[in-house]
């Protein structure tokens, strides 16, 4: 084979820089240096997996007429197109503020980044202090000026632990931000509302998101209380159910993040978001992360089996052959992948003035720049704070605008493998695969590669098959 496959296999530097796949009943590849998929017939498709006197065919040489299947001459260059502008970007464009207001929490989930089964972080008393607020909300504000919206999230720990320096930050930003929209973000484990904290959240129509994982079975064998090991899913129903009665309208409003253990029955979460409680309701699901994790977990067959048949009704429900309750609220995210990492996607060109770089990156700190509970800078709050690597910065100093450069061209440590690989443009992988301490690990990067390329490969099938069947991802 003379193409690119998903396994990179045969690639040669005058080969045509293109992926083939199939559907059930059809035929297409996807051109890389086009940013686009083309369906071809039977033949056309056979001509190009075989590589066997494929410019003789005149199917191939019309749409090389039309500018496609064009050969790759030399790797291009990998520099991400905004590194030049990173200046400008980072002084007036900041879009959300994420405050560590806390490293506490008062759960030891078992699957949590602080819980102690991973190897870079751990709760801790730290607190950040109001000072540390003011300086965090007003740097911000300096540096949000063409943001038409100000964006601000409390992160822990658990945040609720620290409600009153919310408070304070909410009157705070209040004051600063006088005459801009401005929205607050928060994500709790809704074990600690009182009375007064739910009236203070809907009278400040606080966006809020909810950790529950689905049925009390499978939620408390994560969530449990710091002191008891208890569960908390009694908990956080009966706090759900007093903050309906108070404020139904604001509850509809709520958010649902569940994080899977792909060792458990997907059918069981999923039904449970299905009750009446959640119908209007936003729910978002991750699955348990390995990164950094002391132990490996296995995907169950079931989980996968139950996932993809959720996932088949959804693709029904697009094709109007099932109403949407009998849909799972979960596959629902999918969908928006599927439009924004596809559809959307195939908009985009590929190359700036002969430049590109994977698609995983953001530009560190402007999307989210995340305050640790010592006022310095992360990219985020997905990067340990514990890897130094990541730190762009602090409070006292502003951005290290060159440490900033070097983390949104990740691509550079794989710059060979990225530069002929036709995945890159939907390449998710980001620079928090990478930490090593003071380091970012080249081969920690590849090792997600293959996945990515079979996810990609997956989800362009997805796309090919609803566009096959008449689904408009315009409506």
């Amino acid at each position: 084979m003379n193409v690119f496959t998903q396994e990179g296999i045969g690639l040669k530097d005058t080969d045509i820089f293109i992926h083939l796949f199939k559907t059930l009943h059809s035929y297409y590849f996807y051109d890389v240096n086009k940013n686009a998929i083309v369906k071809i017939n039977e033949s056309i498709y056979e001509s190009l997996d075989k590589g066997e006197n494929r410019y003789e065919d005149a199917n191939i040489k019309k749409l090389k007429e039309r500018g496609f299947l064009d050969e790759i001459e030399k790797p291009v260059e990998i520099l991400h197109p905004l590194t030049d502008k990173i200046d400008s970007y980072l002084q007036n464009n900041l879009s959300l503020l994420i405050l560590q207001i806390t490293q506490n929490c008062n759960l030891r989930c078992k699957y949590c980044i602080y819980s102690g089964s991973y190897t870079n972080r751990v709760h801790t008393n730290k607190r950040m202090s109001f000072e540390t607020v003011q300086k965090a909300v007003d740097f911000y504000y300096e540096h949000s000026k063409n943001t038409e919206i100000a964006s601000i999230s409390f992160y822990g720990g658990e945040p609720l632990l620290e409600f009153q320096l919310i408070k304070d930050t909410v009157n705070y930003c209040r004051k600063k931000f006088n005459g801009k929209q401005l929205n607050f973000n928060m994500t709790t484990n809704a074990t600690l509302f009182t009375p007064e904290i739910m009236d203070f959240l809907a009278k400040n129509k606080i966006n809020l998101t909810i950790s529950l994982d689905g049925p009390q079975k499978i939620h408390d064998q994560g969530r449990v209380f710091a002191d008891n090991k208890k569960g908390t899913f009694k908990k956080i129903i009966k706090n759900l159910e007093e903050f309906q009665h108070r404020y139904p309208d604001y509850v509809d409003t709520i958010s649902f993040n569940a994080v899977f253990d792909e060792g458990n029955n997907f059918k069981d979460s999923s039904d449970f978001f299905s009750f009446e409680f959640f119908k209007k309701a936003t729910v978002t699901f991750t699955t348990v992360s390995n990164r950094d994790s002391k132990e490996a977990r296995d995907i169950q067959e079931e989980f996968t089996i139950h996932y993809k048949y959720e996932l088949f009704k959804m693709f029904l429900h697009c094709l109007k052959r099932l109403e949407k309750e009998d849909v799972s609220k979960l596959m629902f995210v999918h969908m928006n992948r599927l439009k924004n990492s596809v559809h959307e996607h195939l908009r985009k060109p590929f190359l700036f003035e002969g430049k590109t770089h994977p698609s995983g990156p953001c530009v560190p700190g402007m999307n989210r720049l995340f305050v640790t509970v010592d006022g310095e800078f992360f990219p985020c709050e997905r990067v340990s704070e514990k890897n130094t690597v990541f730190n762009i910065g602090n409070l006292e100093k502003g951005f290290e605008k060159e440490k900033v450069k070097e983390l949104l061209n990740i691509g550079r440590y794989t710059k060979k493998q990225c530069s002929l690989c036709w995945a890159m443009g939907y390449c998710d992988s980001c620079m928090a695969d990478m930490g090593d301490g003071d380091k970012l690990i080249a081969n920690k990067r590849l090792e997600r590669c293959a996945s990515i390329r079979y996810t990609t490969d997956e989800l362009m099938k997805e796309y090919c098959v609803l566009r096959e069947n008449g689904y408009n991802f315009e409506s």
